[in-house]
């Protein structure tokens, strides 16, 4: 067997896999003797059925899976040893590929093209974007407490602004005045516009590094590639229109953020992260020190169960992440910091809320320092990333 590289442009690169029967011939063999241990047909006992028999029922399948198995090996081995960094997974190169047929050809060539990632160099510290502090406006405020009181209605009459309904909305709280249940509600108002703010800045942040780290990508290739991975869902069509505002913004924030994560481990999502997550998430801010052994165990084996949940972890690991590159992009670009009330975060954003994102977030991915795995909602984003040695030929399946 021989494997052949050349270059096909500056982010393409063309890999030959030449292979003799010679190179599976007795790994057929051997499956084949397989079957014929295991094998019972009428008029033979368990193991006795002729060699030739067997070679003639499943030869053909059995040939087809080990060459398959032969090549992706040698097309996965290239690429590690050659430390290529590919995008997607090799496609079969459909100017070079002809068709084979192990049962004729005593020498076959299969050939593949493969996608670059590109040199990325990514400058924090030069890029601009907003970050919004909202403040709860008295207005807002008063708008809050009007459907308070409309939700707390009885026989159809507003609720007074007392002490018992102080207690209603904030119980366990000791609050005598109108003052002081304005500033709570003020409280709780901000606490959900942080979380608005948070996700705003990274949107908008991911929007700016893609707009401006500036780099070149297999295009053509990323194009193929999105359809084939595709099994069928989504159409050469689709992807031309599609390609530019979401696709390639897709491929271009994996890209960038994969980079800073490789320069920045402390990005690396840690198990005790998790845990303190779901911990919060459950249970808000306990004093885990003053428990005793027994409510600990409890509570661990809570965490644990939420966390063999695979949805679940995967959730969390996404939302942690988010948190962790939120945090990080907060210090590293050039933050400018607006204040404003709800309304005026509101009319700030909304252009960038009518139009769709310009990258779908993976932090996860970059933060675990994976391969990329572009995106689930294949109409909208890139489809996930499989192996890097998927096909062969149609035979070689």
């Amino acid at each position: 067997m021989k494997t052949i590289q050349t270059a096909k442009g500056d982010l393409l690169a063309g890999i030959q896999i030449d292979i003799n029967k010679a190179d599976y011939a007795e790994d057929v063999k051997k499956e084949l003797k397989n079957y014929q241990h295991k094998a019972t047909l009428p008029g033979f006992r368990q193991g006795k059925v002729p060699f030739g028999m067997i070679e003639k029922m499943y030869g053909s399948a059995v040939t087809f899976d080990k060459l398959n198995k032969k090549v992706s090996e040698a097309l996965n081995n290239h690429i590690l040893e050659n430390k290529l960094d590919v995008m997607g997974y090799p496609l079969s190169d459909p100017d070079k590929q002809q068709p084979t047929d192990p049962e004729t050809q005593e020498t076959m060539s299969f050939f593949f093209e493969v996608g670059l990632k590109p040199e990325i160099k990514v400058e924090l510290g030069k890029i601009a974007v907003n970050d919004y502090n909202i403040k709860a406006s008295d207005k807002e405020i008063d708008e809050t407490i009007k459907r308070i009181q409309e939700g707390n209605k009885k026989d159809d009459k507003l609720p007074e602004l007392n002490e018992e309904l102080f207690k209603i909305i904030f119980p366990g709280k000791d609050i005598k005045d109108v003052e002081t249940f304005r500033k709570e509600i003020a409280t709780e108002m901000e606490r959900q516009y942080v979380v608005e703010a948070e996700r705003m800045f990274l949107n908008n942040a991911i929007d700016k590094l893609v707009s401006e780290v500036t780099f070149d990508m297999p295009d053509a290739f990323l194009k193929r590639w999105i359809v084939a991975n595709s099994e069928g869902k989504i159409s050469e069509e689709d992807v031309e229109k599609n390609y530019d505002n979401v696709y390639s913004k897709t491929f271009r924030w994996q890209l960038i953020e994969e980079t800073i994560a490789k320069a920045n481990p402390e990005l690396v999502l840690k198990e005790e992260e998790l845990r303190e997550f779901v911990t919060k998430m459950y249970f808000g801010n306990l004093d885990l020190a003053g428990m005793d052994d027994d409510m600990k165990k409890r509570l661990d084996g809570i965490v644990d169960s939420v966390l063999k949940d695979e949805n679940q972890r995967e959730n969390i690991k996404n939302q942690v992440a988010d948190n962790k590159v939120t945090a990080f992009l907060k210090k590293a670009m050039k933050v400018k910091v607006i204040d404003t009330d709800y309304e005026g975060f509101v009319k700030a954003v909304l252009p960038q809320e009518d139009k769709k994102p310009a990258a779908k977030k993976t932090t996860k991915k970059a933060a675990e320092k994976k391969e990329e795995k572009p995106a689930e909602e294949k109409e909208e984003k890139a489809p996930a990333k499989k192996t890097a040695a998927k096909k062969t030929t149609k035979k070689a399946e």
